[in-house]
């Protein structure tokens, strides 16, 4: 955060936005970093099957205290998760053909850049020699919708929302939603269009932050969770 500007969304207000999108019965997988606040932040009355690539389907919250985790229910980090009634455990290949398949309603990834196309860099940093894909690629792409939630800026300050993605992308055209920091974004027809601003902000400032010309929806509102 830079001086003087206005706070940031913690991450975990930034999952309940993300997940109160999700609707009953949605297939739902969650990426390394930021996206596995979501696990923590499910809307209530509504159920939601959390997938993992590792093999599992309809888990629960993440266990934070380690002396009542099961070692064998872990989702992606090796986070130890709640094993929910009725979760299924399937071999890697049936969870990747679920992936493949499309029957996956959303994933949620973490993003190092999105660009004005929808395009998605999010598994090898700058300069580093070689990136970790894992299941990245399929999930961004074979999920009916993909939404990246990410930090605004780099550690450094440099948009995170850019023109055209620098760094090599894990799968193109992929992202219909971005949830940042700041705010709430939209990728539609080549435009970024801006939903939802954090407490403090306005659409201006958050444009000093952004690379591509922002399209503010008529409807722009501060951020809400319902």
């Amino acid at each position: 955060m830079n001086a003087g500007e206005p706070e940031r969304l913690h991450p975990s207000v930034m999952a309940m936005i993300v997940t109160r999108d999700f609707q009953d019965g949605y297939i739902v997988n969650l990426g390394v970093g930021l996206p596995l606040e979501c696990a923590n932040a499910m809307p209530p009355g509504r159920e939601i099957l959390l997938h993992s690539e590792l093999g599992l389907l309809g888990f629960g919250p993440v266990i934070s205290d380690h002396t009542k985790a099961d070692p064998y229910v872990t989702m992606v980090g090796n986070l130890p998760v709640e094993a929910l009634p009725g979760m299924v455990f399937m071999s890697h290949d049936e969870s990747f053909a679920m992936i493949r398949g499309k029957h996956l309603d959303i994933a949620v990834l973490g993003g190092l850049q999105v660009d004005v196309e929808g395009n998605l860099a999010n598994t090898q940093f700058d300069g580093k020699p070689a990136g970790n894909l894992g299941g990245a690629p399929d999930l961004a792409y074979g999920a009916k919708r993909t939404v990246v939630m990410m930090r605004h800026t780099t550690n450094e300050g440099a948009p995170k929302i850019v023109n055209r993605c620098t760094l090599p992308l894990t799968a193109p055209r992929c992202v219909t939603r971005v949830v940042t920091d700041v705010g709430v974004f939209d990728i539609e027809g080549g435009r970024v269009i801006l939903r939802e601003y954090a407490p403090g902000w306005t659409p201006e400032a958050i444009q000093q932050i952004t690379e591509p010309p922002l399209a503010v929806a008529s409807d722009v509102r501060e951020v809400s969770l319902v």
